[in-house]
């Protein structure tokens, strides 16, 4: 009875061990199988990265010479001189809207900045040549 004990203990453990053999190397296929999974992938990715690149660059160069060529086309040529001469008109009707409200224009705004930015500039010149005179700034003066 004990020699029958020991031989079914031999033989569970027997299988134990045969048991984790095969759990480790079906773990062992498992990561290689999944490292090669993870090459593919990345492979995959990059081809098709460039794929893309590619079709942009294509595809760019292609607008860029259909835009060429209908900009050759006499009837865009006309279409865009009269949105230009539309745009003209518009601004010119806008400018004098914003002259009768009283509104300076975008133009104006910036006119009067340069101006302001001029004047800014001297004043600080005037400033700086009035300290390195030993004379007091004139608003301290006032003081």
């Amino acid at each position: 009875m004990v020699e029958q004990a020991t031989s079914f203990s031999d033989r569970i453990e027997s299988a134990r061990g045969r048991l984790d053999d095969e759990i480790g190397r079906v773990q062992k296929q498992i990561r290689t199988r999944r490292k090669q999974f993870e090459k593919q992938l990345t492979s995959g990715r990059k081809n098709l990265e460039k794929q893309l690149t590619s079709g942009r660059k294509n595809l760019e160069k292609q607008t860029r010479k259909q835009v060429k060529e209908l900009r050759k086309n006499s009837m865009v040529q006309e279409i865009e001189r009269i949105g230009g001469e539309a745009n003209r008109q518009i601004e010119g009707v806008f400018e004098r809207v914003l002259s009768v409200l009283q509104i300076a224009s975008k133009t104006d705004v910036d006119r009067i900045d340069r101006k302001l930015t001029k004047l800014n500039k001297r004043l600080k010149d005037m400033e700086r040549s009035r300290k390195g005179n030993g004379q007091r700034p004139a608003s301290a003066a006032g003081n």
